[in-house]
């Protein structure tokens, strides 16, 4: 079975200078040909990635991250987690709201889609009182597309079982899962999604396992996930320090490299 449509996914597009600028590259170059862009006052980030045609463009809506990011317009809404905007009052959801309009405008005034597509920075878009704000806005923003991050579970190898990475994307993943079900059964144009339970650490084999399974599936429309935006020391204070150790891991460079695999251009086309 042939795929019809299968987008090869990168996040974080515009978190920094040099994850921008890797994540470019994989774009110019690689096999990447999908996207989400984290807005910031840094237009020339977006200008670069404007050139590039025939690529799918969403918006990653950042509000875990905000703290260090050059978005801040808005007081009492820094170092929030996906957790603490899960749990939040009514006071910084309106907050929080505010953002999301106000990246969801620049979006829109820096690219000029011609309808908007959304997922989320750690998945927020999936928290019900964010989701079911975005589904209001569809008609005003003319969303099209939110992410749907209910992923497949696919049987782990002994290798996963040993990883505690894995472990941890595991748990993630089971939360999407609830927060999904939860949440209003209404279609959200997406293709079938994977990404989460192999998050920081796809490599060959990840993307192979990923593939054989949507195959097996007879999934034809289908997204997955890689993060090959790898930051530096450089970019170090720009970042709370967990984050930093995921943008600057090791395994960064291995997705990156992805991007230029023919093994798995062979997978994919």
């Amino acid at each position: 079975m042939k795929h019809k449509k299968i987008l090869f996914h990168a996040d974080d597009y515009g978190r920094s200078k040099e994850i921008s600028k890797n994540i470019l590259k994989c774009l110019k170059y690689g096999h990447l040909n999908s996207v989400s862009v984290i807005i910031n006052r840094e237009e020339s980030y977006h200008l670069k990635l404007k050139k590039i045609k025939n690529i799918n463009l969403r918006l990653h809506l950042n509000l875990t991250e905000l703290k260090n990011s050059n978005t801040i317009h808005q007081k009492n809404i820094q170092n929030l987690s996906f957790f603490k905007l899960l749990f939040l009052n009514s006071f910084k959801k309106k907050k929080v709201i505010n953002e999301i309009n106000f990246q969801i405008k620049k979006f829109i005034k820096l690219y000029q889609p011609k309808n908007l597509k959304i997922d989320g920075h750690e998945h927020v878009h999936m928290i019900p009182w964010i989701f079911n704000y975005l589904i209001k806005q569809k008609k005003k923003y003319n969303i099209k597309q939110l992410r749907n991050s209910n992923e497949f579970l696919m049987k782990p190898q002994f290798k996963d079982l040993i990883n505690l990475r894995y472990f941890r994307n595991f748990l993630a993943c089971i939360v999407v899962k609830l927060l999904y079900h939860y949440n209003k059964k209404i279609s959200l144009n997406s293709p079938q999604f994977s990404g989460i339970l192999y998050s920081g650490m796809q490599n060959l084999y990840t993307i192979k396992k990923t593939m054989n399974f949507f195959k097996n599936k007879k999934i034809k429309n289908c997204e997955i996930l890689i993060h090959p935006g790898k930051s530096n020391l450089k970019e170090k204070l720009e970042f709370k320090n967990d984050y930093f150790n995921f943008y600057n891991s090791k395994k960064r460079k291995t997705e990156y490299n992805l991007c230029f695999s023919k093994e798995v251009k062979k997978e994919l086309f």
